[in-house]
């Protein structure tokens, strides 16, 4: 009984010790560049980047890599799920669950949870979501700025000097400031007065 017992602990300190091992990997660097084995040896990634983080450190199963002062990931497998072609990758969920902030060519974008790309990099700004209006973010190219919705889809064009925020004249209307001139826009984003005129003010005594 007591050899069995023995044997049986024996096996699974076996076990073990041999997921604990198939879970490890090792960076390997040749001509200054790096590639990962796994604790048999066996090769992962070929040493091609400048540098590979550690898995799970910004995203669970995903390591950061470095190419050529580009930022992507790669998984356990060694896929590349995002090249290596960004300037910068911020951390997940800081704007939206599941969303991860992007800079190519100096403009900023999102993406997703599979490392696709939800919206192109394509502004020069973007801010927090529901700031101004549930759901939204407003994006901004050069002065212009327009919103984003929830799904990266661009709701209000990026075309006004200002957008003013939502429910303060009057519920779901926002004003809107275009070469000078006012307007306003609802929570769809269309515009429910053009902006073509020098001020707006909301009637005195009048309830919104």
């Amino acid at each position: 009984m007591k050899k069995a017992i023995l044997i049986f602990l024996t096996v699974m300190c076996v076990q073990t010790s041999f997921y604990a091992q198939d879970a490890d990997y090792f960076v390997i660097k040749k001509d200054s560049l790096e590639g990962l084995v796994d604790s048999k040896g066996i090769q992962i990634v070929p040493p091609k980047y400048t540098t590979i983080g550690d898995f799970d450190a910004v995203k669970k199963n995903w390591a950061v890599i470095i190419k050529d002062s580009l930022h992507g990931y790669i998984d356990k497998q060694g896929n590349e799920v995002v090249a290596p072609k960004y300037q910068k990758i911020g951390a997940y969920n800081l704007y939206k669950n599941n969303w991860a902030m992007v800079t190519y060519n100096n403009k900023l974008g999102f993406i997703g949870a599979n490392g696709d790309e939800i919206v192109k990099p394509v502004y020069d700004e973007i801010d927090r979501f529901d700031q101004l209006r549930k759901g939204w973010a407003k994006v901004k190219i050069e002065d212009k700025q327009g919103f984003i919705d929830g799904d990266g889809l661009l709701i209000v064009p990026v075309k006004y000097d200002e957008i003013q925020n939502f429910n303060v004249f009057k519920k779901d209307l926002a004003v809107v400031v275009l070469n000078g001139k006012y307007g306003l826009i609802n929570i769809k984003g269309e515009e429910t007065l053009p902006p073509v005129y020098d001020d707006i003010e909301p009637l005195k005594g009048i309830k919104n």
